[in-house]
Formats: C-alpha cells, sequence, structure tokens
C-alpha cells in the first residue's frame, strides 16, 4: 500500500483487533517480506494470475467499503470528515485505487496471457476504476475537499 498518513492509520487501527489476529497478519506480512512474495509470484504467468486474483479479493473488499461508505455516509451527510476525523473522500478510495493500480501495473507487466478469468477481472477493475474517479470527483466537489 501506498506510504500516506492513511495508511500509518490503518497499521495504527491493528492495535483494537484481537491478539490472534494480531499475530496472524505479522506472520503474513513478515513471511510475504521474507519470501518476496510480488516477485515469485511475477515469476511466471500461472503464479501471476493467481497474485491478480489475491489482489482481486482486496479490492473488492475495499469496492465493498466504498459502496458502504457512499450510500450510508457520503449520500446522507455533507460533512467532509469520517467519524475519525480522516477527510472520508479522499482517504478511503486511495486504499482502493492503490490496488486497482496495483492489478493495473501486474497485469500490464504480464509478458505472456494470464488466462480469460484474469482479462475478465482486469476488464472489470478497469471500469470500476473510472467509477471511483468520477464519484470521487463528485464528492469532492460537493463538500469542497482539495485532493
Amino acid at each position: 500500500m501506498p506510504d500516506t498518513p492513511l495508511t500509518t492509520i490503518l497499521k495504527d487501527f491493528r492495535s483494537y483487533r484481537p491478539g490472534n489476529h494480531r499475530e496472524f497478519l505479522a506472520h503474513v506480512a513478515s513471511r510475504s517480506d521474507f519470501l518476496s512474495l510480488k516477485s515469485y509470484a511475477l515469476k511466471a504467468s500461472s503464479s501471476t494470475a493467481l497474485y491478480i486474483l489475491a489482489l482481486d479479493q482486496v479490492r473488492e473488499f475495499r469496492w465493498r467499503h466504498w459502496c458502504f461508505t457512499r450510500e450510508y455516509i457520503l449520500k446522507k451527510t455533507k460533512h467532509p470528515v469520517a467519524t475519525g476525523g480522516s477527510p472520508i473522500v479522499t482517504w478511503l478510495p486511495n486504499q482502493l485505487m492503490a490496488v486497482l493500480e496495483a492489478m493495473e501495473e501486474v497485469s500490464e507487466g504480464a509478458k505472456e496471457s494470464l488466462g480469460e478469468r484474469v482479462k475478465e477481472v482486469m476488464e472489470g477493475a478497469i471500469a470500476q476504476k473510472v467509477t471511483l474517479m468520477k464519484e470521487v470527483e463528485k464528492y469532492r466537489g460537493e463538500r469542497k475537499v482539495d485532493g
């Protein structure tokens, strides 16, 4: 994820999770770093495809989060900040956009076809990115929020 103030806050939010959940996430992050997971995944088209499909699961979660926020907060109030004080219109989409851009980067960097499923996923992701950018611009304008 991008190195932003939001990422720092999200890492801090982990301290509120149950101990076994924190331990699991720390283990996964540690092993991923140790194994250079992304580099390893990009060595073969089959693992690159699986990597994109894993990123797609993160994208799906973040998209649902954005949709809930849009429907239950943004459409019901004109306030520029979320309950935690963050600029809701820019910070939440920031993490979703980072996943979409990572998916695009990996897909575009592939030297071979990644299969029909990945092609469909990427078509949806690219369309979703356009939709997200339009929605963010709309809500930023309504709330007079800078980038």
